[in-house]
């Protein structure tokens, strides 16, 4: 009975770590449940957060709807703090697109930019890092990020 407990808990802990398998794995990030859009005011985002380091290759999907575009940023978990607070160069250019009104990013992850903490995704408002201003318009974006 403990060699099957043991069996079933090992089996467990394989199944949630990607690529354990052996399989090729896709994780997806998407729409909130119930959600056609999510909208974005001058000090909002969006995250899509991806731990681990089994990944190799990515594809973000963005529509943007709204009166203005958005950028589309992808950082290392360890750059993550230099974007929060308005830092520079923290972003994987490959994967990141600024003033987005619509993207189709895909393609396979360097090896010297795999991180060991993993990464986000981030849909970003163009004017988050700038003094408050009642008037900026609304970003409203629909997305899709699958990593696998």
């Amino acid at each position: 009975m403990r060699v099957l407990l043991m069996t079933a808990m090992m089996l467990c802990a394989c199944l949630s770590v990607p690529g354990c398998t052996g399989a090729d794995e896709e994780f997806v990030c998407d729409m909130p449940d119930g959600a056609d859009s999510v909208t974005l005011t001058q000090f909002d985002f969006f995250e899509c957060e991806f731990t681990g380091t089994d990944w190799t290759h990515l594809s973000i999907e963005m529509t943007s709807t709204g009166d203005s575009p958005v950028h589309i940023f992808t950082v290392k978990s360890s750059a993550y703090d230099n974007w929060m607070n308005c830092g520079h160069s923290f972003a994987n250019m490959e994967f990141s697109e600024l003033n987005s009104t619509g993207a189709s990013i895909e393609g396979e992850f360097a090896e010297n930019w795999k991180g060991r903490d993993g990464f986000y995704v981030l849909f970003d408002h163009p004017n988050s890092c700038d003094e408050e201003d009642s008037s900026t318009p609304l970003a409203e974006i629909s997305f899709k990020v699958v990593a696998s």
